[in-house]
């Protein structure tokens, strides 16, 4: 969800010229074919006089999703260093470039320095676009991109690849000044348009500015208002700030216990939101949270309506509502500033009623201790936290709010991302997935509803995987499933696999994100058999509990070869209505039946009823 800063940060950034970094000459003959081009480029922005710029100050007003507000932004281009702040309804955010890593501070005043390696690649291309790399030798190779046209005027472009970064598409008008580029966030493409360009000391600066992931929700304008030179500033102006200090403990505590529900290894804590009890699913890389429903009865208003995706293909309404305090036990947050999004039909899979999750804010500035096995969530200060004696530490970089740790898949080495916000064991990345040749590896037989998130049902494809290895740890006979679609979260190309709750919640686990770790304690499940659904049924509460849903039938599964189709609604199972027990009971119930158990259906369908028989199967052996 975070998506939606990244595009306007980089839109306001394109602006003005961000973050350099010192240039390296490409390979001899890179630019041959292409320097008549660039050439002209150079000449159009202002030629000589980028190279004597120091810094350059820009103020601007930004609009996106019907909020308005104001961005201010400092580049120092002698040293390639940059701070970015963006002030958009209850959104207070920036982000910057130390000379180093980049950095951000989210809406909740979290700051964080991000030093992986996707994220510096994505900012030197950034520092490199602002700088007007291709106005200098060296420091990127390139590719003719020929000419396209758009609104009946001629582009030419080409793509670029600086020195240490990611590619990015540059498209040039008429009069070889940048009409465009084109570069891939994550897993989102953010196409930015340029216009109305005026002299600043000098050199050539858009001072009308669109940016856009695709979709019209997020399309984010800048408009320049002011800009101009400054000399060098204290180094001080581009280090990332401190996080905000927003947490208080109850009496003095230095950390609280207090107890969660696992279903569908989902973490669930009773919260308060300004004194309103709330039910919240507990995230570690989700923002604060709340439904249309709940953020209503809270009396909170939400603004803006951007769009935002997760595990679903589908992209949903988001806005932004900011409380007074958000409490788990003894611990209170100030100030949380919460994502609005209908959950849809979230509660109905997970068969309870919530009202948001909780999650990044709390996880970034405490250690956490989420102890699966007895169900205990312990919050702790940093200052208060000793490691636990004999734990595996696995060391994780951050990825916008998600952790990453290293690992492998049966031997073969990924990234993966740690979202305890995930029902699944363990989904492999499209592009991972097609990399590494998964679907010839370990030929599932077939496509399934996985799990349901943001955006909608998940769809993958189950395999069993012999051995999962998380740093030190290791884990067997783990039922995961290969994402193979085009949409969503799941085709990010930074990640190997999403790792979740199947197999996080056979361990106590701590995350310290103050140090980068999270330590692994085994706990009595660790080594139990992890059993796929045997009936071929994706199953959703319905009518409050008093029936059942098909949400989805497997393809060639025990329920579809007995006759049940998706839209059927079961009124009881082996005899007992399906309303006195909970919808991830009747899941257990059919998962954990040994093959061969043959199970009685009654379901209505239209205005008729039927009586199915399905026989069990080990659907993913």
């Amino acid at each position: 969800m975070r998506h939606l800063v990244v595009a306007a940060t980089i839109a306001l950034a394109a602006a003005c010229g961000q973050s350099p970094v010192p240039p390296v000459r490409g390979p001899a003959g890179a630019e041959t074919g292409l320097l008549p081009l660039l050439a002209e480029a150079r000449a159009a922005a202002g030629g000589d006089a980028w190279d004597r710029l120091a810094v350059i100050e820009c103020d601007g007003t930004i609009e996106t999703g019907g909020m308005h507000g104001t961005t201010h932004l400092i580049d120092d281009i002698a040293r390639g260093r940059s701070r970015n702040e963006v002030h958009l309804g209850v959104l207070d955010q920036a982000e910057g470039f130390d000379g180093d890593a980049p950095w951000t501070r989210g809406p909740g005043g979290e700051a964080q320095r991000f030093e992986g390696a996707d994220a510096v690649a994505r900012a030197r291309t950034n520092a490199w676009l602002t700088r007007r790399g291709w106005l200098r030798p060296g420091g990127a190779t390139y590719r003719d991109l020929g000419e396209t046209h758009d609104g009946g005027h001629r582009l030419r472009g080409l793509a670029a690849t600086p020195s240490g970064g990611v590619p990015v598409e540059l498209w040039f008008d008429a009069a070889a000044l940048p009409a465009r580029t084109r570069m891939q966030v994550g897993h989102l493409t953010v196409t930015t348009d340029y216009g109305d360009y005026r002299d600043i000391a000098g050199a050539k600066l858009p001072f009308r500015i669109v940016s856009s992931d695709g979709d019209a929700r997020n399309r984010v304008t800048i408009v320049v208002t002011a800009a101009r030179v400054r000399a060098p500033l204290p180094d001080a102006t581009y280090a990332a700030p401190p996080t905000d200090d927003r947490i208080t403990f109850a009496s003095g505590a230095t950390h609280i216990e207090l107890p969660f529900e696992l279903i569908e290894n989902h973490i669930y804590v009773n919260a308060t939101v300004d004194g309103q009890l709330v039910r919240m699913l507990f995230d570690t890389g989700g923002q604060n949270l709340l439904t249309p429903s709940s953020a209503k009865r809270l009396g909170l208003h939400a603004e803006g309506a951007n769009a935002a995706g997760g595990a679903g293909d589908e992209r949903v309404d988001v806005g932004f509502a900011k409380g007074k305090e958000v409490a788990l036990g003894g611990v209170k947050l100030r100030d949380p500033v919460f994502a609005v999004i209908d959950l849809r039909a979230l509660p109905d899979v997970e068969g309870i009623d919530l009202d948001g999750l909780v999650g990044y804010e709390l996880f970034h500035r405490l250690v956490v201790r989420v102890d699966y096995p007895k169900r205990t969530l312990t919050l702790y200060t940093p200052q208060a936290f000793t490691p636990p004696a004999g734990a595996i530490a696995v060391p994780f970089e951050m990825s916008d709010t998600i952790p990453i740790v290293h690992g492998t898949i049966d031997g073969i080495p990924g990234r993966f991302w740690v979202d305890t916000g995930s029902r699944a064991s363990l989904t492999t990345m499209s592009v991972f997935t097609k990399q590494h040749d998964l679907e010839k590896r370990y030929a599932p037989k077939f496509e399934a509803v996985t799990g349901w998130g943001v955006g909608g049902p998940s769809r993958g494809k189950p395999v069993r995987f012999h051995e999962i290895t998380i740093g030190d740890a290791k884990v067997t006979g783990i039922v995961g499933d290969l994402f193979t679609g085009t949409k969503s979260a799941m085709t990010d190309p930074d990640s190997a696999a999403n790792l979740g709750g199947g197999i996080l919640h056979r361990f106590a686990v701590t995350f310290d994100y103050g140090h980068r770790t999270m330590y692994l304690e085994p706990g009595p499940q660790a080594g139990a058999p992890d059993l796929y659904d045997r009936s071929g049924l994706f199953l959703l509460r319905a009518d409050g509990g008093k029936v059942l849903t098909v949400g989805a039938v497997t393809p060639t599964g025990p329920a579809e070869q007995a006759g049940v189709r998706e839209g059927d609604r079961i009124l009881a199972i082996d005899g007992t209505a399906v309303a006195t027990r909970p919808v991830i009971a009747w899941r257990a119930y059919l998962r954990e039946h040994p093959p061969g158990t043959r199970v009685q259906l009654h379901v209505e369908r239209g205005d008729k009823a039927h009586d199915l028989t399905i026989t069990l199967a080990e659907l993913v052996p």
